[in-house]
């Protein structure tokens, strides 16, 4: 339909100036794109109206924009479609129609302009392409109005609509601050300029405060201290609590007497958290001492490695206040410690033990893709973290760190592995890591050892070193140096980094023995209903592991290094000849040479796999995306539970970089259940020694299949013989691999998945390891 003037019609048609009853429940006249979806926590008051009666109450709100190319509108969604948030099928750019809104009236907010908005129900128009609506293309070219300020009367940032809270959370993690009001546009944007001079008379040390504990005074002399850490943000905000800034920062401070922790509550958090930083000295006003919060709970500070010392500022009940020095180098003025530093090398990583907190730099080799795990600590809440390797020169393994949120959001988002071809070279530092790892015999060397970050962790990238206190630090001076003096081959090591993909660290054991031993012990077998029931559950990105036990009834293996090539049977009962060697089926040792030496390329990512009885098609050019030479799916198909135990034909999609290697996808499909009731379509993606970055523990095995599946990979090394009369030949063909795998279907494996969320229904599930079952559980 057309509307006066000769535009079309707008889908808020029928908001246009209706009130009343009439008004209460009102149908979109078209499709809309979401131009936002923003979450909050909900309190006691926002479970009234039309969110009334919604099923089991849910902690969190969504409020989504929504926009026909002419009208903005924003409302909050009926909690039973939040779960079309959480799988990531709601999305900024997705496109809705059937939109029925609901219309209340703000009881808080008197005259015009206080409809509030509720989305009853909705269908998001699922785009094989994933390319955004083009009706956000209309908004570009014209200033939106907005349906909810009829008036024009408010220019802040937005504010939750059915909370009294004053900012929104991220929409994956609680970790994070988030939105414009951490970024007002005001002056005030920036923290005081730093002073030479402290304010007030005298001062008073954090020893003689240990004595004013109990005397709950809030008049204490002003205290100078330097910050020698920094909390990554805490959200403490409750469903049944009000609280419009439940926010808390930690911060660990020193002076010449001893520690203590500088606590900011609430607003006070927004005015000053992003501006404080490590080895800022800063005196403190209007601050009230408690006991630490570990001391009150009795539990033991030296347990909890916090001080016992409490230091609390808000903006009211006193008002509190901080002021910034100049801290100039040699200063000695204030009697603060310097702010010390604890890096170590990767050759002398093995020599910490497990819990030992270091600092480490290094070249960015790898980035790792964002995922989520549930948290321990808060019920219904996510932690999102990422791996990353870094390369010191030291030794020829890498740095392994799990990197979770820090307090630097904006830093973490610009982390990207380094690429020669494109002359980025990342240094990455990175404070207050964890070391974790087993230690193996009494010279105390750690197996595998890996870092963690805490809560108290950095990262410092390109653009962020400048005027940093660890820049004269030796071994950051030695780094340098290293860089300065690379290698043609450490250089050409640059010109391979990947990003993205399945991967998982440490290693998993190479036989049953050791994994029921080292994993089964502290963890259970799934069963296949019930693994049946955690795919259909999972939010959008959560990682789950699980482990299994049935029997493999088919496996097909496709090339990697052929764009489009088709799966290879290989294994399947009562198929004749499906474990002989076929006609035509060859691996090159050389793959996609036209991607070598890219830059940035995506590690491999692991397949997924559609179940489909009919014929497979030709996936369409719109399907296909092609990047620097190398083609693939840019939607991958999903995988689902077969009630079947007969094998179906499936589609892969593998966006990779290899150089020099052979890269094959088994695809042992599908796993069958003890009971033979279901069964499950998986894909493994064996790694490569010297070439795959995903295997940095290389072990010796004789290539047959049912090692590999064991040992996750291909050995490059000859069984039998010491260490130091190993030769390391060239891998096998893959169908010499495969091809001795006759009995398969009377064999039991334990099989352990790594399971991921892709969003919508589509789910992840790659095989890790397998192991053939000796003996009964």
């Amino acid at each position: 339909k057309m509307a006066e003037g000769g535009e079309p019609a707008s889908a808020f048609s029928p908001l246009l100036g209706a009130h009343g009853a009439a008004a209460r429940s009102l149908s979109c006249r078209g499709p809309v794109a979401v131009f936002s979806v923003e979450r909050c926590r909900r309190d006691p008051s926002s479970g009234g109206g039309l969110l009334r009666d919604c099923g089991p109450p849910e902690a969190d709100l969504y409020d989504v924009s929504l926009s026909d190319g002419r009208w903005l509108l924003r409302a909050t969604l009926r909690p039973p479609l939040n779960p079309l948030v959480r799988r990531n099928e709601l999305r900024c750019g997705c496109e809705l129609e059937q939109v029925l809104l609901g219309v209340e009236y703000d009881e808080r907010r008197a005259g015009a302009g206080c409809r509030l908005f509720v989305v009853m129900e909705a269908r998001v128009v699922a785009k094989g392409d994933g390319a955004p609506s083009p009706l956000l293309k209309e908004t570009r070219c014209r200033k939106l109005q907005d349906l909810n300020d009829e008036a024009g009367r408010w220019t802040g940032p937005d504010l939750p609509l059915r909370a009294r809270r004053r900012s929104y959370l991220p929409l994956w993690d609680s970790s994070d601050y988030y939105g414009d009001v951490w970024f007002p546009e005001s002056s005030n944007d920036h923290p005081p300029a730093p002073s030479q001079h402290p304010k007030g008379a005298g001062s008073i040390c954090l020893r003689q405060l240990e004595g004013c504990i109990s005397q709950k005074r809030k008049d204490h002399p002003p205290v100078v201290v330097r910050i020698l850490r920094k909390c990554r943000l805490c959200h403490y905000g409750r469903p049944d609590r009000y609280a419009e800034c439940p926010f808390q920062a930690k911060f660990l401070v020193a002076d010449k007497s001893g520690m203590a922790m500088l606590v900011l509550w609430n607003s006070f958090c927004m005015d000053w958290y992003r501006h404080l930083e490590p080895g800022m000295v800063i005196q403190l006003y209007n601050y009230v001492v408690k006991e630490s919060y570990a001391t009150r709970m009795g539990q033991d500070p030296g347990l909890t490695m916090e001080p016992a010392l409490e230091l609390n500022l808000n903006t009211r009940n006193p008002a509190a206040d901080i002021t910034i020095f100049n801290d100039k180098p040699g200063n000695t003025e204030w009697q603060v410690p310097p702010l010390q530093y604890t890096f170590v090398t990767r050759k002398e990583l093995s020599q910490l033990r497990p819990g030992d907190q270091c600092d480490v730099i290094g070249l960015v080799t790898f980035v790792g893709r964002q995922e989520r795990i549930r948290s321990q600590e808060h019920a219904g809440e996510f932690v999102v973290y990422r791996w990353v390797h870094l390369i010191d020169g030291t030794a020829p393994e890498p740095f392994v760190l799990k990197l979770f949120s820090t307090c630097q959001p904006e830093i973490q988002a610009q982390i990207y592995p380094c690429s020669i071809s494109d002359n980025t070279v990342t240094f990455l530092v990175c404070t207050n890591v964890r070391v974790e790892g087993k230690v193996v015999d009494a010279s105390g060397q750690t197996m595998c050892p890996h870092l963690f970050s805490t809560k108290y962790s950095q990262v410092f990238i390109n653009g962020h070193h400048r005027g940093k206190f660890y820049v004269k630090n030796p071994k950051v001076q030695a780094f340098i140096q290293w860089i300065r003096t690379a290698k043609d081959e450490e250089r050409e090591r640059l010109s391979q980094t990947p990003f993205g993909g399945c991967y998982s660290f440490p290693p998993l054991p190479c036989n049953e023995r050791n994994f029921r031993n080292e994993v089964l012990g502290v963890s259970t077998l799934t069963t296949m209903w019930e693994l049946k029931q955690l795919l259909e559950q999972l939010d959008y990105r959560e990682y789950r592991r699980v482990t299994v036990q049935g029997r493999i009834c088919c496996v097909k293996y496709k090339s990697l290094g052929t764009d489009g090539g088709e799966e290879v049977l290989v294994f399947k009962p009562g198929v004749p000849g499906s474990t002989e060697k076929r006609a035509g089926v060859t691996e090159s040792p050389v793959v996609d040479l036209s991607y070598q030496g890219t830059g940035r390329s995506r590690s491999p990512e692991i397949p997924l796999i559609r179940n489909s009885r009919s014929q497979k098609t030709t996936p369409s050019p719109r399907q296909l995306r092609s990047r620097k030479g190398l083609t693939y799916r840019k939607r991958p198909a999903q995988v689902r539970l077969n009630e079947s135990t007969e094998s179906s034909e499936g589609e892969t999609a593998v966006t990779q970089k290899r150089n020099r290697s052979i890269n094959t996808v088994i695809n042992p499909t599908p796993n069958q259940g003890l009971n033979g009731e279901l069964s499950l379509d998986t894909i493994f993606l064996p790694t490569v020694p010297t070439s795959d970055h995903r295997d940095l523990r290389p072990a010796k095995h004789n290539n047959s299949f049912i090692n590999v599946l064991a040992h996750g990979g291909l050995s490059l090394r000859q069984a039998g013989g010491s260490d130091t009369e190993i030769e390391e030949l060239p891998p096998q063909p893959p169908d010499d691999v495969l091809s001795p795998v006759c009995g398969l279907e009377k064999m039991l494996f334990i099989f352990v998945l790594d399971i991921c969320s892709q969003g919508s229904s589509r789910v992840e599930v790659a095989l890790n390891r397998a192991y053939v079952q000796h003996h009964a559980l």
